[in-house]
Order: C-alpha cells, then sequence, then structure tokens
C-alpha cells in the first residue's frame, strides 16, 4: 500500500478548496433565507406575488470563491509535482 505524503502544499491547497465551498454554500442559505423573507410576509397577507423559486448565486458572482478554489487546485497540483520529484530523487 502506497503512502500519502502530506505536505505544507496539499494542507493548503485541501483548505482553500473547502473554505471557497464553505463560502458557495452560505451565499446558497442567504439566498434562501432572503426568499423566505419575501414570501413569508406575503403569504401571511394573503395579497400580492412573489418569487417562485430563489435567486441562486453562481460560481462566479462573488470573486473569492473561484479565485480560493482555484488557489486551491494550483497547490495541490503543486504538491503532487513535488512528491514526484522527490520520488525520482
Amino acid at each position: 500500500m502506497k503512502k500519502i505524503r502530506v505536505t505544507k502544499e496539499s494542507i493548503l491547497g485541501c483548505s482553500l478548496i473547502v473554505v471557497s465551498g464553505l463560502i458557495f454554500t452560505f451565499e446558497r442559505y442567504v439566498s434562501i433565507f432572503m426568499w423566505i423573507g419575501q414570501v413569508a410576509p406575503v403569504k401571511i397577507k394573503g395579497s400580492g406575488s412573489w418569487p417562485s423559486k430563489p435567486t441562486m448565486p453562481g460560481f462566479f458572482d462573488n470573486i473569492f470563491v473561484p479565485l480560493l478554489f482555484i488557489m486551491g487546485l494550483f497547490f495541490v497540483i503543486i504538491s503532487f509535482k513535488y512528491h514526484e520529484d522527490n520520488k525520482a530523487n
């Protein structure tokens, strides 16, 4: 069985990818709660209109989500390349 080598770059890369996913998920939760805030008063009154579905944010709506994701991929790829270079020596 191969042993996985954990480097600073791989930990940093995985952490950046996870943070990117958490920010994106948090934005989606906020958009659902904002939609509920729009729908609830209209349903209580019984008149008016509301959007049938919440408007979900896209991947590129917040600049930090794709930026952190790309940086995370970069560090993960560097850690694999570093591991292969040390393996050859």
